[in-house]
């Protein structure tokens, strides 16, 4: 034990003989691992406030659905005769943050031509209390809570249909008793998406419009949309589906994806770059104080002895880094979670599209506990891995190792 506390404190002794060079070590580690916590913490933080910002609108965290309603190769397919109703949910407590919708792919006919859209009939009370999709309405205004056969479309939508705020469309389609569905709905506003494509697909109207024309019973409806974005669980009702955001909206979920892996594969590449450098400098250091080995040996100091003391070395200015790091972590992703980043700085102030909707998140930064530990792991590792090689060139050097 006398001997480990003597090499510890002729470790530590040796890390200040030059100062100056033992703090540029310091600094470059500590402000590196400080950095890539920060990095880390920013990156799921923004995705998960991008998500949160992009699903609050429209799409919600999961859905309830009937087992059959989506196909299971492909949920942008599904089969409107597949519904559902409140007696099917046995989780009663699920209804404080979702909302019921309809859907159907209908014919909309205006002045000028007829299109295909996914019309959309939805719980008019939910959706204002629950999403955003009532902000996207730059034009006219939303569904009346109280109205009937009202409809609100895409502005290109609009424009295509050649149809004008207070003007009617026909709607056609196909009812679920098989008979053919029509009626007319008055124009009631315009949804904005910031030019994406959902403009030209999507129409809404109120919930009991939809069930009138599909010839449903008031109880029925097609999804159970779950809005509740502070929880992770999700639920199993037997006789129903669920379907996360990631299964619905799978293309996003993959670029979400390749952020948050590309963000490790970044601090890795840095942290390899950093260690490259610490190596060089490490190298130079360690032949300067060849002579101090050399003479090491002569009084009777092992090889192994001068190696375990530059590893302490190496340790103890890791450690201190480390430390240093996960402070200045900590503190820049504590003040960025109390003045939230607006990241259209990084767009020139440009919104930012996501899945056809225009999205402008302020992210607020979450501390992960788990980068507090990862991080300095994985610059310990490289660290160890960057004194290997000037250490074996020194002890090669030494004429009289033992």
């Amino acid at each position: 034990m006398r001997a480990f506390l003597f090499l510890l404190k002729f470790s530590y002794r040796n890390l200040w003989r030059s100062p100056k060079r033992t703090m540029i070590m310091v600094l470059s580690l500590s402000l590196a691992a400080g950095f890539i916590i920060w990095d880390l913490n920013f990156a799921n933080s923004g995705s998960k406030e991008v998500m949160k910002e992009f699903l609050s609108q429209y799409a919600g965290r999961f859905q309830l659905t009937n087992p059959g309603y989506y196909e299971v190769a492909n949920s942008k397919l599904f089969n409107n005769y597949k519904v559902m109703s409140d007696e099917d949910v046995t989780d009663k407590s699920l209804f404080a943050t979702s909302t019921r919708r309809v859907t159907a792919p209908v014919f909309l006919s205006g002045d000028k031509k007829t299109l295909g859209v996914l019309m959309t009939g939805i719980d008019v009370a939910g959706e204002l209390r629950l999403t955003k999709l009532s902000d996207a309405v730059t034009v006219g205004s939303f569904l009346s809570p109280v109205g009937n056969k009202e409809i609100i479309l895409g502005k290109r939508l609009a424009e295509r249909l050649d149809v004008k705020i207070g003007g009617e469309v026909a709607v056609i389609g196909q009812a679920l008793d098989g008979s053919v569905a029509n009626d007319l709905y008055q124009v009631r506003g315009f949804l904005d998406f910031g030019g994406g494509d959902l403009e030209d697909t999507l129409a809404f109207t109120q919930i009991a419009s939809a069930q009138e024309l599909l010839v449903m019973s008031p109880d029925q409806y097609h999804q159970l949309v779950q809005f509740d974005m502070t929880h992770e669980r999700l639920p199993s009702i037997p006789g129903l589906k669920t379907w996360t955001w990631q299964e619905l909206i799978p293309e996003i979920g993959v670029s979400v994806s390749f952020v948050d892996n590309f963000t490790w594969i970044v601090s890795i590449i840095i942290v390899m770059v950093i260690s490259l450098g610490l190596a060089n400098t490490l190298l130079i250091t360690f032949f300067e104080r060849e002579k101090e080995f050399e003479a090491l040996n002569i009084l009777g100091a092992k090889a192994s002895w001068v190696a375990w003391s530059l590893l302490i070395e190496v340790t103890i200015l890791g450690v201190f880094s480390m430390l240093l790091g996960c402070l200045v972590g900590h503190a820049a992703t504590t003040l960025c979670s109390h003045y939230p980043i607006n990241l259209e700085l990084f767009t020139n102030g440009k919104a930012i599209i996501m899945g056809g909707m225009t999205i402008k998140p302020l992210v607020k930064f979450y501390p992960i506990a788990e980068y507090y530990w990862k991080v300095p792991l994985m610059m310990f590792f490289f660290l160890t891995m960057s004194m290997i090689y000037p250490l074996v060139r020194v002890m090669k050097r030494s004429k009289h190792a033992v």
